[in-house]
C-alpha cells in the first residue's frame, strides 16, 4: 500500500511540474526560437528611442536573410552567437557599427557605414546586413536609391536628372557604301533610376570625287536600366524622323549624274552599359541600329553605329567612337 501511495505522489509531482514549465513557456513564447541575439551596444550621443528603432531595423532585415534573431536586447549571455550594433556619434555625423561575434567579445565578421543622421538607417541597414551576411564590401551594395549623404560627398542625388550630350559615333550604312565614318550628336536625356527618356540628333556623311552620301536623323526614346548601381546594363528603342541620300556626280563617261534621297518615319534600337551613375557624370558604350521606315530608289539604308560617350548633368561630349 506505501508503495503505490508513493507512486502516486511521484506521478502528481511530475504533472504539476510540467503544467507549471509550459504555462511558463506559454507566457514567454519564442523565448528559445530564436538562435542568435540582437544586442544593442554603444549609442551615447543618440536618442535611446532611435537606437532601439534602429536596432529593430537590423532586426527585420537579418530576418529577411532567413536569420533567426531576437528582438533588441542590452544584455546578453556569454555563449552563443550575437549580433552587435553600435552607433556612434562622429562630428554631425553618426558611425553605424555592425558586427557577428561567436562567442560575445569574439569578432567574426564586421561592417560599417557613416550616416548624415538617424533616418539615414532606413536606406543603411539593408546594405550594411547585406555586406556582413553574404561578406563582400560595403561599397558594392550601393545603388542610386541608397546612396548615403557621406558617400554622394557636396553632390546630391535626386530622384531625377537631366544631362546634355554632344559627341561623335563611329557608323556602318551597308546598304549606301558607308564604312567606319564619324558622326555627329548633340541629345539631352531625363533620368530615373530604372528609366530614362532620350531626344538626340545625329548625322554621318561621306563623300568623294565619286559619291556623296550620308544620313540624318532625329530620334525620341527611352532607356531601361536593368538595376540602379553604378554599373548598369540597358536596352532602349525609340522612333525616328530621317533622311538618306545617295549622290553620283556626272563624269566624262557620263552626262548626268545619279540621285537618290527620301526621307520619312523610322524606328530604332540601342543596347549598351552605362557607368559613374551614382555621380554627376555619365560614361555610356553604345550599339545602336535604325531602321527606316523607306529605302532609296536602288539602295537601302539601315545605319549601324557604335561609340563611347560622355557626358555631364547640364553639359556633356563624347570622348570618341569607333
Amino acid at each position: 500500500m506505501f508503495h503505490r501511495y508513493f507512486a502516486l505522489i511521484l506521478v502528481l509531482t511530475f504533472s504539476m511540474s510540467s503544467v507549471a514549465f509550459g504555462q511558463q513557456y506559454s507566457r514567454n513564447p519564442g523565448a528559445e526560437a530564436a538562435s542568435a541575439i540582437l544586442l544593442i551596444a554603444e549609442h551615447q550621443g543618440v536618442d535611446k528611442v532611435d537606437a532601439q528603432s534602429a536596432a529593430l531595423l537590423v532586426a527585420l532585415e537579418l530576418r529577411k536573410h532567413e536569420i533567426s534573431v531576437s528582438d533588441p536586447v542590452y544584455e546578453t549571455p556569454a555563449s552563443g552567437t550575437v549580433y552587435r550594433v553600435n552607433l556612434r556619434p562622429l562630428g554631425e555625423k553618426i558611425l553605424v557599427h555592425l558586427t557577428q561575434e561567436i562567442p560575445v567579445g569574439t569578432v567574426v565578421i564586421e561592417r560599417q557605414l557613416l550616416i548624415a543622421n538617424i533616418e539615414e538607417m532606413v536606406a543603411a541597414t539593408p546594405r550594411l546586413v547585406d555586406a556582413l551576411v553574404h561578406n563582400k564590401p560595403i561599397e558594392s551594395t550601393v545603388d542610386i536609391e541608397t546612396i548615403t549623404e557621406t558617400e554622394a560627398r557636396d553632390l546630391k542625388k535626386v530622384p531625377t536628372e537631366s544631362h546634355w550630350g554632344l559627341g561623335f559615333f563611329g557608323a556602318f550604312i551597308p546598304g549606301i557604301d558607308i564604312n567606319a565614318i564619324p558622326g555627329y550628336r548633340i541629345g539631352w536625356s531625363y533620368e530615373l533610376p530604372s528609366y530614362a527618356v532620350e531626344v538626340e540628333g545625329r548625322i554621318v556623311s561621306d563623300g568623294n570625287d565619286n559619291r556623296e552620301a550620308g544620313f540624318a536623323a532625329f530620334s525620341v526614346g527611352g532607356l531601361y536600366f536593368f538595376n540602379k548601381q553604378n554599373t548598369s546594363p540597358y536596352i532602349g528603342g525609340g522612333f525616328t524622323v530621317s533622311r538618306a541620300w545617295w549622290d553620283e556626280p556626272h563624269s566624262f563617261w557620263q552626262e548626268t549624274g545619279k540621285s537618290e534621297f527620301n526621307r520619312g518615319m523610322g524606328v530604332y534600337a540601342a543596347a549598351g552599359l552605362q557607368m559613374l551613375r551614382t555621380t554627376q557624370n555619365r560614361l555610356k558604350l553604345e550599339l545602336r541600329v535604325d531602321r527606316p521606315l523607306y529605302s532609296l530608289e536602288n539602295r537601302d539604308a539601315m545605319p549601324i553605329s557604335i561609340g563611347l560617350f560622355f557626358s555631364r548633368s547640364g553639359s556633356g561630349c563624347c570622348l570618341f567612337g569607333f
